[in-house]
């Protein structure tokens, strides 16, 4: 389990890093360079990912089952967020 979530944090630690360094990027048929608001909400997830994945390497290192869970479960929900929230910048044809 503990391989698991290393891996998990890797990814979570690539998405994260992915979204702040494409804060001022063109990317996903979204432009962060035209909309002020758009970049600080992609700043904020990235921060947010890049911290869930430090916390989710804690709980792998701690090997703490429920701190696994509630990791698991708030990556997962944070990122159901993200979508829903960057669906709203997306143009519309």
């Amino acid at each position: 389990m503990v391989i698991l979530m290393i891996i998990f944090a890797i990814i979570l630690f690539i998405i994260g890093f992915y979204l702040y360094t494409h804060r001022n990027k063109r990317f996903m048929m979204l432009n962060p360079d035209s909309n002020p608001i758009l970049r600080k909400v992609i700043s904020f997830y990235g921060i947010i990912f890049i911290l869930l994945s430090l916390l989710s390497l804690i709980s792998a290192i701690m090997n703490s089952t429920l701190f696994i869970i509630i990791m698991l479960v708030s990556s997962c929900i944070m990122s159901l967020v993200m979508e829903l929230t960057l669906v709203k910048f997306l143009p519309k044809k």
